[in-house]
């Protein structure tokens, strides 16, 4: 066949819906058909859409106007980003030709539904006219070109343009601006005038695309920042080995344990914050899944409320109580028969390992050698 005249719709919603939504797309056809024909005869900028039911496929592709740049294998660029802000966009290939108008027997394609409509009202102010673009294009590689650039061969040192030209953070030095990416992640490299450039992510390489030359005249500073020599976390000494794994969660723990200082009925100073860091680091661990998250926090949180019937002044706050034979510590004074007591009696009398473990999972409950709650 010359022309796509191969119509698909999905089968998957039964038999009416599929024939209704094959009569839709006839009855698009012609309207599109109709709309094409009436610009036409008025001597207006015609839409494409549906069109490539009645054109042969070599002439939609051999008959695109001056913004196409197919010859290199880029595609069509919008003639309305590039003449109103100076943007080179490629536009998104379409099987329906809904962006596509036709002007003076040439096809021009919009990057969007806005760009497609200025395209019909004014067609002749953005396709017409020198230089319809520049000569020097940028072209983005594939992933696998990208990957086998050598990185010497990178402009600017491997660093990326966009982020360097932005500029850094208030008050940080420039170099922070100057980034690559990791070892391993994927590498976003487009050529422009002869050059290769590496962007850190894909949203920034679609950045650098649009005005590669703002960043093909940029000049590095003197001073660089030292490049990241991946290294195996295993084969590092012991004080860089706990840097790159436990020390940050341990400090946030540590802190959090400083702020809290608990103290659970019956239980020695040392003990209860032992088990809160233990239900800290549990609560925190990244691998939780969303249930057992919420389910560690809730337990971390009864026992953070079951501490707080203790308080670090409570020797110069409360009074001393005979509950059952034993004198208790109460966080102020307060009537025997009120719940703040009978609730730190009952907590009192529990083993504060058995209480953890009792609002644990059933496969949670294994005890670490010498009694202490599991780890994180």
């Amino acid at each position: 066949r010359v022309r796509d005249v191969v119509q698909r719709v999905g089968a998957e919603s039964g038999r009416t819906r599929t024939s209704q939504a094959a009569r839709g797309r006839v009855a698009r056809g012609e309207l599109g058909r109709q709309s094409y024909l009436a610009a036409r005869e008025e001597g207006r900028p015609a839409p494409m859409h549906m069109q490539q039911l009645w054109t042969a496929r070599e002439a939609l592709i051999g008959g695109r106007g001056a913004f196409s740049n197919r010859e290199q294998g880029q595609g069509d660029y919008c003639a309305v980003c590039w003449r109103e802000g100076g943007d080179l966009v490629l536009c998104g290939e379409s099987g329906e030709l809904e962006r596509m108008v036709e002007f003076k027997s040439r096809f021009y394609v919009g990057c969007s539904q806005e760009c497609c409509r200025k395209l019909l009202s004014q067609c002749s102010k953005f396709v017409l006219g020198e230089p319809p673009l520049p000569q020097d294009l940028p072209r983005k590689l594939s992933a696998e070109d990208a990957a086998g650039v050598d990185a010497t061969s990178l402009e600017y040192k491997g660093y990326c343009p966009v982020t360097f030209k932005r500029g850094p953070a208030e008050g940080q030095p420039v170099q922070s601006a100057l980034l690559k990416p990791d070892a391993g992640a994927p590498q976003h490299v487009a050529e422009y005038m002869g050059r290769r450039f590496r962007m850190l992510t894909a949203d920034l390489l679609e950045v650098f695309m649009r005005r590669p030359h703002e960043y093909a005249a940029l000049k590095l500073p003197v001073k660089l920042p030292f490049d990241k020599v991946p290294a195996k976390v295993g084969e590092l000494p012991l004080v860089g080995y706990l840097e790159e794994t436990v020390v940050e969660s341990m400090q946030k723990a540590l802190v959090d344990v400083g702020r809290v200082r608990p103290r659970f009925p019956a239980a020695g100073n040392r003990e209860s914050a032992l088990i809160y860091l233990s239900l800290w680091l549990r609560s925190s661990n990244e691998n939780n899944s969303r249930g057992e998250g919420e389910r560690r926090e809730r337990v971390l949180e009864e026992f953070k409320a079951a501490c707080a019937l203790l308080t670090r002044d409570a020797d110069d706050l409360a009074q001393q109580l005979e509950m059952g034979g034993a004198t208790q510590i109460l966080p102020s004074p307060v009537a025997p028969e009120s719940d703040t007591v009978k609730t730190f009696y009952q907590t009192s009398l529990a083993e504060p390992h058995e209480w953890v473990r009792a609002r644990m999972r059933p496969d949670e409950r294994a005890a670490t050698p010498g009694g202490a709650p599991p780890g994180p």
